[in-house]
């Protein structure tokens, strides 16, 4: 594990070393970790699932976790708007400490619009859309997509109506999910997608392809081939329990997802096998917090 980590680095210093030209025009991404991308052109900001605070596991599965704002306000520069996928915790539990900073308006489903409102958001910062819907921040022109949730041991994990009551901080449990949504997003001529679900049919158009490795390899490069996206990036890969200033590691994949096995999530097998399967696309693992230009993310290392 610890080489595989190793590698995720060594590949991503090999295109973001200091002899990499400013792109200051350019379309540019950050990883925040777990789900989380940011998405920067001409220093106006839109934010996808950011989830900063990493909550210890234990805390998580017993506790009432409190997302910590200081990660925000530390990491994070003012963005105009947060798309939210789904209403479960690691996607969602630090977007009200970003609407509150930031004045950003966040858009998501019923749920997660009702769990931002139960934090004190106003409605006009806590947008309820719907699949199809289409609208436009700043210099980001963005579509509701259909997604689709992994199962764990047979089961859509934390689903169905909201508690009656929802007192902050929340439990795990109440942070439930009701739809979950992919995203495209085009902007300075690029168009880039955040595809959730193995399945490959009404794929839109795409220059790059944001995808979770743990639908599979085979569902990621039928999903890169209909978009025909020149580059992947990998996200959702990480240990989202380990702290987001320490040295981060892969997941653990629950059985039953994308093997009946539980292991560690392999970015660099994912990549390989991925780039066998489409010749030409390229595969590009990030670091979190690294801004990267889009048009460096697609070249060959």
């Amino acid at each position: 594990m610890e080489s595989d980590q190793f590698t995720c680095r060594r590949i991503h210093r090999s295109l973001v070393g200091s002899k990499i030209p400013i792109m200051s025009d350019a379309l540019h991404f950050r990883w925040l970790g777990t789900a989380g991308i940011e998405l920067e052109y001409r220093g106006e900001r839109i934010l996808i699932d950011p989830y900063l605070s990493r909550f210890p596991i234990w805390n998580t599965i017993l506790g009432r976790p409190v997302p910590n704002r200081d990660l925000v306000t530390r990491h994070l520069s003012p963005a105009r708007a947060v798309l939210v996928s789904h209403a479960h915790f690691d996607h969602l539990a630090d977007v009200p400490n970003i609407c509150r900073e930031f004045g950003a308006v966040a858009y998501g489903s019923a749920n997660a619009s009702a769990i931002l409102r139960a934090h004190g958001l106003p409605a006009e910062q806590a947008k309820t859309v719907r699949v199809g819907d289409a609208f436009r921040v700043g210099p980001f022109d963005i579509r509701i997509l259909p997604g689709r949730h992994g199962r764990m041991l047979g089961m859509l994990p934390f689903t169905g109506r909201l508690p009656a009551r929802l007192q902050p901080p929340l439990r795990l449990s109440d942070y439930r999910m009701d739809e979950i949504f992919s995203f495209l997003v085009k902007a300075a001529g690029r168009s880039v997608l955040f595809w959730n679900g193995p399945e490959s049919e009404d794929i839109p158009r795409a220059d790059v392809l944001f995808y979770c490795p743990l639908w599979g390899v085979r569902e990621c490069a039928a999903v890169a081939q209909a978009a025909k996206a020149s580059a992947v990036i990998p996200v959702h890969w990480d240990d989202f329990f380990c702290p987001l200033d320490g040295a981060y590691r892969p997941l653990v994949v629950p059985p039953g997802w994308s093997s009946p096995w539980i292991r560690r999530m392999e970015p660099n097998v994912f990549a390989r096998s991925v780039e066998k399967l489409l010749p030409g696309t390229r595969v590009f693992i990030p670091e979190i917090l690294q801004s990267i230009a889009l048009e460096l993310a697609a070249v060959s290392a």
